[in-house]
C-alpha cells in the first residue's frame, strides 16, 4: 500500500467517536453551549502534555471545581480558590500562579467579548489587514502567534516564541476550526481548515521521521511547516486530518512495545 493511501486509510480509522474516550478533546463534547466548549477546548488544550492520564486527571479535577458552568467560575474568579497564589506545582512545571495568569487572560477576554472566537477573530483580522498594510516585516504571521500574543509573557502555558511549534495551541485550533468531524468541533467557521498547521505530538514527530514525511527530529515551527506542506498533498484543502493517522500509529507503536 502507498503511503497516501495508508494514511488515508488509517485517518478514516481513528477520526471517529472512539478517539474521544482517551483524549482530552473529550471534555468540550461535554457542552451544548459554544462559549463554554471553546473555553473548556483552551483548558483541556493547554495542559495536553505528558501522561495522557495525567492530562485527563488534571482537566477533570479543573472542571469538578467549576461545576456546571466553568464560564460562571471563570467569569466569578472562583479559580483563584483552586489556584492561589504560589510556587507549588499543579501539574508538572505549571505552577497555581502559571494557572491563575492563564486563567485571569481568559477572565478578561471572556469580560469584555461574546466569546473567545469572537476575540480571535477580530484579533486575527486586525493582524492580517496590518501584515497587509506592511506593518508586520518578519515574515508571515500565524494564528497560534495571534493567539499566545495575547497571553502575558508570563504566562507559562502559552508558547511565546516566534519558532515555536506550538503544538498545544495547533492541536487546539484543530478542535475548534475542523468540521464535519466526529472528533473535531468547527466553532471558528471565520478560519479556513486548509490553513491549520500539524500538532508536532511526540508520537507525530516519530512516526514522521519514520515514513520519510520529514527529516528534522527538532519540534519547531518550520518542521511543523514541513509536515504541514507534505501531507496537504494526500489531504488537500485539510491537512491536519493527518493528524489522527499519525497520532494513531504512534500510539498503539508505543503499546505494541510496551506490551514486548
Amino acid at each position: 500500500m502507498e503511503l497516501s493511501e495508508k494514511l488515508i486509510s488509517l485517518a478514516q480509522k481513528y477520526e471517529s467517536a472512539d478517539f474521544l474516550q482517551k483524549d482530552p478533546s473529550q471534555f468540550m463534547h461535554r457542552y451544548k453551549d459554544e462559549r463554554t466548549a471553546e473555553t473548556v477546548a483552551f483548558i483541556a488544550a493547554n495542559l495536553a502534555f505528558g501522561r495522557r492520564e495525567q492530562i485527563l486527571s488534571h482537566v477533570e479535577s479543573i472542571l469538578a471545581a467549576a461545576g456546571s458552568s466553568p464560564v460562571d467560575w471563570i467569569l466569578s474568579q472562583k479559580y483563584k480558590n483552586l489556584f492561589p497564589e504560589n510556587n507549588i506545582s499543579f501539574y508538572r512545571m505549571y505552577t497555581n500562579t502559571d494557572m491563575r495568569i492563564f486563567f485571569d487572560t481568559l477572565r478578561a477576554i471572556l469580560e469584555e467579548n461574546e466569546s473567545l472566537g469572537a476575540f480571535f477573530k477580530k484579533k486575527w483580522q486586525k493582524a492580517v489587514e496590518e501584515q497587509g498594510a506592511g506593518h508586520e516585516k518578519e515574515g508571515r504571521i500565524y494564528l497560534h502567534q495571534v493567539i499566545a500574543s495575547a497571553f502575558p509573557c508570563d504566562c507559562a502555558l502559552l508558547p511565546h516564541s516566534k519558532d515555536s511549534a506550538a503544538k498545544k495551541v495547533n492541536m487546539l485550533l484543530r478542535w475548534l476550526v475542523r468540521d464535519s468531524s466526529p472528533v473535531d468541533l468547527g466553532l471558528w467557521t471565520w478560519f479556513s481548515k486548509k490553513d491549520l498547521l500539524m500538532p508536532l505530538d511526540t508520537h507525530v514527530m516519530q512516526q514522521s521521521n519514520e515514513l520519510g514525511l520529514i527529516s528534522s527530529k527538532s519540534a519547531n515551527l518550520r518542521t511543523a511547516l514541513e509536515l504541514t506542506k507534505k501531507v496537504a498533498e494526500i489531504f488537500p484543502g485539510d491537512p491536519v486530518k493527518a493528524d489522527f493517522a499519525l497520532f494513531g500509529m504512534g500510539v498503539d507503536s508505543s503499546i505494541q512495545q510496551s506490551a514486548l
